[in-house]
């Protein structure tokens, strides 16, 4: 094979892997924007619960997102002033398509174990995560 057909072959073969590999992070990143653009919306839902001493409206806290070693990445609090079902199918299609990224991409984490709240409590009208201190 002449120089210039090398050179030629050579310079198709990086263009096919640059294409590929910039197609690859393109997907990636759309992944990526499609969690954090759920997520907001569960934060901004959560976000907007009230509580007070006054009001018949539970705390309570879910399980978010997936370690890519399994178990959520962690948790957030709300109470039934907003629409519950809505946020809990929000959390579940959170968590699902974050394993779903974590299999596809090959994401490892820490594997520590994220320990739930202890309670929910109001505070400033808002719900807030309560968690176990340990000194």
């Amino acid at each position: 094979m002449n120089q210039s057909k090398l050179y030629l072959t050579s310079l198709f073969l990086f263009s096919v892997f640059l294409i590929i590999g910039c197609d690859k992070k393109n997907s990636k990143n759309k992944d990526e924007q499609k969690l954090e653009q759920l997520l907001a919306k569960i934060k901004n839902l959560a976000e907007s619960s009230v509580c007070s001493d006054n009001t018949n409206y539970e705390l309570r806290f879910l399980a978010i997102g997936a370690k890519g070693c399994g178990g959520p990445t962690g948790y957030i609090g709300y109470s039934t002033s907003i629409n519950v079902n809505e946020l809990e199918e929000w959390v579940n299609e959170y968590t699902n398509l974050q394993k779903e990224y974590n299999k596809k991409w090959q994401i490892i984490s820490d594997c520590m174990y994220q320990m739930p709240p202890k309670s929910v409590k109001c505070e400033n009208g808002k719900p807030t995560l309560v968690y176990t201190t340990y000194n």
